[in-house]
């Protein structure tokens, strides 16, 4: 089973509710094709914000039901972002999705003080990835939004990160923040950070440690070979990076040369942000609105 087939196995155990989406610049393919499959399972109720006569003729390509949708006719890149940040304002969507639009251009009005939906003082990014060889969820943090956290930074990107992952189902989530060495390095702020924040963040709902390496976060028998001795033997479920690079690097390692399957939002504002390269394919954007869908349903019902 990949991750598109473990996600609707979380959605099915907690009946979670329709997910009304706006997709802001909506007129791509493999966009579509992700809305059309949350239409057909249905789990969404999608608002288009793009260009009508553009839309309208990609959606009879795709034979997509015109009176399933609501379409909001703006092709103006910042319009569009407005107008999606609007309806997520005004409580009428439940999540924003970026379509065929830059990054930049779909978080600027999110981050509007006067106008914006922050409820953070930070937005990061959460990749949750299938990782065949483990069988299993692990997300990775932060690699497509903060690029270099500082120890403020770092404990709201574990925050989000175990967030995400109790919202399918994981219920103690464990994070590991990364290093070179389980060994505290002087000369690195992340580390010496991570391991401050090991003692600052001991909960009964969650794990914290750090610093750690990447073979001992999820490896058991490496765990046990080199008899280490944390509350992480090899099962994090949650991989905090110290940099945007390394987050970036594990994640782009992990599913183009590991068979991995990712899903990608930015958390930080009042409803879940499904963002995920313009080049990535449908069933990513459609295993991200899957994800989006848990998280709204955690908020929503607690």
């Amino acid at each position: 089973m990949g991750l598109i087939t473990n996600l609707q196995s979380v959605h099915q155990s907690n009946n979670s509710e329709k997910l009304k989406i706006a997709v802001v610049k909506a007129a791509n393919e493999d966009v579509l094709k992700s809305i059309k499959r949350g239409i057909e399972e249905g789990i969404i109720e999608p608002v288009l914000i793009d260009d009508e006569s553009k839309l309208k003729v990609l959606m009879k390509q795709l034979t997509i039901d015109l009176e399933k949708v609501e379409i909001i006719d703006q092709a103006d890149d910042k319009k569009a972002a407005e107008k999606g940040v609007e309806l997520a304002r005004n409580k009428k969507v439940d999540a924003l999705m970026k379509g065929f639009i830059g990054t930049g251009n779909i978080l600027r009005p999110v981050v509007n003080k006067e106008t914006g939906i922050r409820s953070s003082a930070l937005l990061s990014h959460v990749a949750v990835i299938f990782v065949p060889k483990l069988n299993r969820f692990v997300a990775i943090t932060d690699g497509g939004m903060v690029v270099e956290p500082d120890k403020e930074q770092l404990k709201t990107i574990v925050e989000h990160g175990i967030e995400v992952m109790k919202s399918i189902d994981v219920k103690k989530p464990k994070a590991a923040i990364l290093s070179a060495s389980e060994n505290v390095m002087s000369k690195s702020n992340a580390s010496v950070w991570s391991s401050e924040l090991t003692e600052e963040m001991q909960s009964d709902d969650y794990i914290v440690e750090g610093p750690i390496s990447l073979d001992l976060s999820l490896i058991p028998d490496i765990a046990e070979e080199k008899n280490y001795s944390g509350k992480i033997q090899g099962d994090a479920d949650i991989i905090v990076t110290p940099d945007i690079v390394s987050g970036n690097s594990l994640s782009k390692s992990l599913t183009l040369f590991g068979g991995a399957e990712m899903a990608g939002l930015i958390i930080g504002a009042t409803v879940p942000i499904i963002l995920t390269s313009r080049a990535s394919s449908s069933d990513e954007k459609y295993a991200s609105i899957l994800l989006a869908q848990h998280v709204m349903n955690q908020k929503q019902n607690g």
